[in-house]
């Protein structure tokens, strides 16, 4: 069989028998205008009443929670709902703020914030429409409400906190240890204060922290009771497949929106395969998905439960920014225990990354292709080629069973047998 396997901008070719493991084809409604997908969620809400309904008289102070530069949400198109049912309501754009989701990231540059606000960049340069990117560390700017079971301090920014409507918006995707992304995160990390990012954080050193994984995971258990302390009056969600095509959208009450949402993303990004692999190859899926190894690692994450304990997993990416985090660079240098007590005690993100790698290195042995240093690789126990060739002539033995995932990054694979 022969395979093409993205590697930065090109490929990389391959000749062996192998499993093609790639993600399930979306059912995108891609007849229906994407405009129509939003205007749809927007008319039939789940577990609230329509926008339009809910702006009562005096709800005159509208916050809109949109995500940052980090994330490739149609933030435009989800605004044009939106917009659309406050007018209808008799919201004036003046009355309108759109709370950035920054997290702990910086704020987004003046081009960033263009592209994520699209024709609605306008209206605030023109001073129309306020735009304010969360800022996790501007005290001044954050209201504590409590304490959530697990001892998250409930920091949340003002401005949503003080409006009269509070909306959320984002994308439903795979998350490494919340699960899934979407419905809550907007609110933590999104505009949390760096205080409560840290300690719910510090919880994905539970094992149920794990990709696609709701069930008992603390960190998403903690994210939603954070959100409880103030949640918002209306939700609106996308799903996408790995191409970013719209596959449907979900409004109304958060908590429902979420759960319809993560079924439909569970339907598109998991894979179920039968029994384990003795070899794993694995693309990150080309740039920009590769462009270094912090970004190209979350493939591992997803897909080396597939292979037999002691099996091995060769990651194609070709990283040509190199490492890409100095804080997960420097903590690979440390052992799983000492991760996982450096998380515990001081978290900060980039370090999580080195546990999750070190956890899967635990289970498989792990070779990566690509433009790293290999002399850094081999000192954190990472086997390190610059050719494929040379990788599957080392690792792959005869008769091994080998699965071939084309885009890590978007799929995660699920083991009938573990």
């Amino acid at each position: 069989m022969s395979f093409k396997l993205p590697y930065g901008t090109g490929v990389l070719e391959l000749e062996m028998e192998a499993a093609v493991l790639d993600g399930n084809p979306a059912k995108a409604r891609r007849s229906t205008p994407q405009h129509s997908v939003i205007k749809s969620a927007m008319s039939n809400p789940t577990g609230t009443k329509r926008l339009r309904d809910l702006c009562v008289a005096g709800a005159r102070k509208v916050v809109i929670v949109v995500d940052d530069h980090t994330r490739t949400t149609p933030t435009e198109l989800m605004l044009d709902g939106i917009m659309e049912e406050l007018r209808d309501a008799g919201v004036k754009t003046t009355d309108i703020k759109i709370l950035v989701a920054c997290g702990t990231h910086e704020p987004p540059a003046e081009g960033e914030l263009k592209r994520i606000l699209g024709k609605y960049y306008n209206l605030y340069r023109g001073g129309e429409l306020e735009v304010e990117p969360h800022d996790c560390d501007a005290a001044e700017n954050l209201v504590r409400l409590g304490e959530t079971s697990r001892g998250t301090p409930v920091l949340i920014n003002k401005s949503y906190v003080d409006a009269d409507l509070r909306i959320l918006t984002g994308d439903i995707t795979l998350h490494y240890y919340a699960g899934f992304g979407g419905g809550r995160k907007s609110i933590i990390p999104g505009i949390a204060g760096r205080e409560s990012i840290k300690k719910n954080h510090a919880l994905l050193v539970d094992e149920r922290a794990t990709t696609a994984n709701l069930e008992g995971n603390p960190v998403h258990l903690d994210m939603c009771e954070f959100a409880s302390f103030a949640p918002p009056h209306f939700t609106l969600n996308v799903v996408a497949d790995a191409d970013g095509a719209l596959v449907d959208a979900y409004a109304g009450e958060l908590n429902a929106v979420f759960e319809r949402g993560v079924a439909a993303a569970r339907k598109i990004f998991e894979k179920h395969v039968s029994g384990n692999f003795d070899a794993l190859v694995v693309s990150a899926g080309g740039f920009p998905k590769d462009r270094n190894l912090y970004q190209a690692s979350k493939a591992i994450e997803h897909c080396y439960r597939a292979v037999k304990p002691g099996g091995k997993l060769i990651l194609v990416a070709k990283c040509d920014e190199g490492v890409g985090n100095e804080h997960f660079e420097k903590w690979m240098e440390f052992d799983e225990t000492e991760l996982e007590r450096a998380i515990r005690e001081n978290f900060v993100l980039g370090g999580h990354k080195a546990f999750y790698l070190r956890r899967a290195m635990r289970r498989v042995g792990i070779s990566i292709v690509s433009e790293l240093d290999a002399h850094r690789l081999e000192g954190w126990g990472i086997s390190a080629y610059s050719s494929l060739e040379e990788a599957l002539k080392e690792e792959v033995k005869e008769g091994d069973k080998v699965g071939v995932v084309r885009r890590g990054m978007d799929v995660l694979l699920v083991p009938s047998a573990r």
